[in-house]
C-alpha cells in the first residue's frame, strides 16, 4: 500500500489544528482555530470521475455544494511525517491541502469529516490500520489563522479572504508589517476589533490614501476611527467602509440586495413594522 500510493497517488500537506483546545467535538467549527504547520505526505485519490457527497442540491438556505473527497493515507508515511508525541492519527477538523483540485489548477483545503482505519477490514489479523481512508469536504473559511509558511497554502486564505481597507494617509503614521496585528481601541488588550495584516499597498508617495488588506477579523470595524498596529506602532485613520457595499464580494454575495429589499418592504416609521396593528410589542 505505502508503494501503491507513492507511485498513483499525488504529493499534498496535512494540516492540523495546532490550538487543540479549540476543538469543537459538538459542532466542528471554532473561529479560535490556528493551522500554524503543515506536513508534506503523499495520499491516494479514490475518487475516479467526481466529487462524491451531495454534491449540489437546494435546501431551505438555498443553493448549498458540498462536495466531497475520500483519499488513502499510509500509516507508515504519516508516523514518518508528522511527529506522533503531537498527532498519533489524522484528527476530524485538521486540513488536508490538494495541490490540484481547484479552479485553473490551483490547490484547495479540505477539512477532515471523518477518519477510517477499517478500509483494508482487519487484514492478516493487524492490531493496527495499514491505512486511512479519510472522508474529505472543502473547507468553509470562518476567519481561523491559516499560517503555516508554505506560501502555496497561506495564500489560499489570503487571496479568497482578504478585505481591503481605504486608509487615510495625511493624517498618521507609519506602515503597518506583514501578518501583524492590527485593532481599534485604547491597546491591544482592550481591543474592541483586531485583524491579521496581508498586504499593505501605497501607490506613490503623493497618494492621500493607501489600501490595507487583512483577514481573520474579529469584531466590526468602525470609520474614521485610527486602526493601529500593534508591532509597526502605525496609526492610520479608516475612512468611509461598510462591509455589505464591499466589492470584492458584492458579485457573490446578496447581502446588499437582500438589505436593499427590505428595507422596500419593512416601515421603520411604524410602531409594529411587521404588523397592521400600530400597538407596542
Amino acid at each position: 500500500m505505502v508503494e501503491t500510493i507513492k507511485q498513483f497517488g499525488f504529493d499534498g500537506f496535512y494540516i492540523p489544528n495546532t490550538n487543540s483546545v479549540a476543538r469543537d467535538l459538538l459542532f466542528g467549527e471554532d473561529p479560535l482555530k490556528k493551522f500554524e504547520s503543515a506536513f508534506p505526505i503523499e495520499l491516494y485519490l479514490e475518487n475516479t470521475e467526481s466529487y462524491g457527497g451531495e454534491q449540489e442540491f437546494f435546501s431551505k438556505f438555498g443553493l448549498e455544494i458540498r462536495n466531497e473527497v475520500s483519499v488513502l493515507l499510509s500509516r507508515r508515511t504519516f508516523s514518518q511525517r508528522v511527529p506522533l508525541e503531537l498527532y498519533t492519527r489524522p484528527l476530524e477538523g485538521d486540513l488536508i491541502y490538494i495541490p490540484f483540485t481547484g479552479a485553473s489548477g490551483q490547490g484547495e483545503l479540505y477539512e477532515i469529516r471523518f477518519t477510517s482505519g477499517n478500509k483494508d477490514f482487519f487484514m492478516l489479523g493487524r492490531k493496527y490500520p495499514y491505512f486511512y481512508e479519510l472522508k474529505l469536504e472543502k473547507f468553509k473559511y470562518a476567519q481561523e489563522i491559516i499560517s503555516t509558511g508554505v506560501p502555496e497554502i497561506d495564500m489560499v486564505s489570503e487571496e479568497l479572504y482578504t478585505i481591503d481597507f481605504s486608509m487615510e494617509r495625511t493624517t498618521g503614521t507609519g506602515d503597518y508589517l506583514y501578518k501583524e496585528i492590527v485593532y481599534q481601541g485604547t491597546d491591544l488588550a482592550n481591543a474592541t476589533t483586531s485583524a491579521i495584516v496581508s498586504n499593505w499597498l501605497v501607490e506613490d508617495s503623493t497618494s492621500v490614501a493607501g489600501i490595507l488588506s487583512v483577514t481573520n477579523i474579529m469584531g466590526n470595524f468602525v470609520a474614521n476611527t485610527l486602526i493601529k498596529g500593534a508591532e509597526s506602532g502605525a496609526s492610520r485613520k479608516l475612512l468611509t467602509y461598510d462591509l455589505i457595499e464591499d466589492s470584492t464580494f458584492l458579485e457573490v454575495y446578496d447581502n446588499k440586495v437582500i438589505q436593499d429589499e427590505a428595507n422596500t418592504i419593512i416601515d421603520t416609521t411604524e410602531t409594529n413594522a411587521f404588523g397592521n396593528l400600530n400597538y407596542k410589542l
